[in-house]
């Protein structure tokens, strides 16, 4: 075990540097989900208090 335990330690040190993430895609990914256009919605609202404009995406 001793000689996996060290490779698996080295493994763990990548995920440190390089964490993992979603793959990033051009491609459509399905309708927006009701909750994430809240969030985007509340985001663009405040963002209009301080002046800033940001148009719903068509």
């Amino acid at each position: 075990m001793v000689p996996i335990s060290i490779a698996i330690n080295n493994l763990m040190k990548t995920y440190a540097k390089y964490p993992p993430r979603k793959i990033q895609s051009m491609t459509y990914d399905g309708p927006v989900e009701i909750c994430k256009y809240q969030k985007f919605q509340s985001v663009r609202e405040d963002l209009q208090k301080e002046g800033v404009n940001i148009p719903i995406p068509n």
